[in-house]
């Protein structure tokens, strides 16, 4: 009789940490969402989750590297935009110039403005982002482009692009380099209308004007490439948050808990161990009076 109270005990107390056990589990998934934390919970789905996890890494960095390509594109863009500007005043000065009714001391008044107009280009060619040259190519700790004794304005960078890599196979340049002869030619053709308003040179104001006029298209055209660009880089950036919202979705059905039936079978082992320690108070009582007897 005893044996058979011990045995059952024994076996109460299995039952018990069994329960226990569930409970534990159960509290764990309802307090993390996962049905799983731990290689040997779930080895096999263990493994999935940590190749989604992967997945989500790579996304992650091609969105960041595209993100990096797209805020330099971007502020290329609204520097070259900015020179475009400045060309179209300076082409509306040439047109009003090239008059032969254009008095001496009205071309000074242009000349200041013209010398102005240079001065902003320069600064805009200049610009940085990140403390970066946007138009040097890879030479980034460089200014773009000084002025030499003549007071030229000449490229100082170097002839390599930026790049960044989006994936281990896809790299896309991020850059515009001043070494394009859109630049050179919005510069010559800024100082020859300058030379020309000096001289008080009506032909060669002339001549100025259809160099401005073969600048600003050149500018144009870079901007309308950039322009380009960037809308790839907008597509590509959908298409990883597309694949990213993907892979979240995928990670959190497979790993994500049902969580009524994750309760309801936390009642049900809570019942069980209920059942189970009443259980063991009754055979304590009869192995008791099996003792006194």
């Amino acid at each position: 009789m005893i044996v058979n109270i011990q045995q059952s005990y024994d076996g109460l107390l299995a039952g018990i940490k069994h329960q226990l056990e569930l409970q534990n589990q159960g509290n764990a998934q309802i307090s993390s969402g996962k049905r799983f934390t731990r290689p040997a919970e779930a080895a096999l789905d263990y493994k999935t989750s940590l190749d989604l996890r992967r997945g989500q890494k790579g996304v992650a960095s091609s969105q960041q590297a595209i993100n990096t390509a797209s805020a330099r594109l971007n502020n290329s863009m609204s520097m070259l935009n900015s020179m475009q500007q400045i060309l179209v005043r300076a082409q509306t000065l040439a047109v009003q110039q090239a008059s032969g009714q254009i008095s001496t001391n009205d071309r000074q008044g242009a000349l200041a403005e013209i010398v102005h107009l240079q001065d902003s280009l320069f600064t805009y060619a200049n610009q940085r982002l990140d403390g970066q040259s946007l138009f040097s190519g890879t030479a980034t700790a460089n200014d773009a482009f000084v002025k030499d004794v003549d007071g030229n304005i000449v490229y100082n960078g170097n002839a390599e692009d930026r790049t960044v890599a989006i994936t281990t196979t896809q790299t896309v340049s991020s850059n515009v380099r001043g070494d394009n002869t859109a630049f050179t030619r919005m510069f010559a053709a800024m100082k020859s209308f300058e030379n020309a308003l000096r001289a008080d040179n009506q032909t060669g104001i002339q001549t100025a004007l259809g160099d401005l006029n073969t600048a600003g298209g050149s500018i144009i055209d870079i901007i309308a490439e950039v322009g380009a660009r960037v809308r790839s880089m907008d597509l590509q950036q959908q298409l990883y948050a597309d694949i990213g919202l993907s892979l979240d979705t995928r990670l959190t059905d497979h790993e994500g808990i049902d969580i009524a039936s994750t309760v309801a079978r936390l009642q049900q082992s809570s019942i069980a161990l209920q059942a189970s320690y009443s259980q063991v108070a009754t055979l304590r009582s009869l192995s008791l009076v099996n003792f006194l007897k």
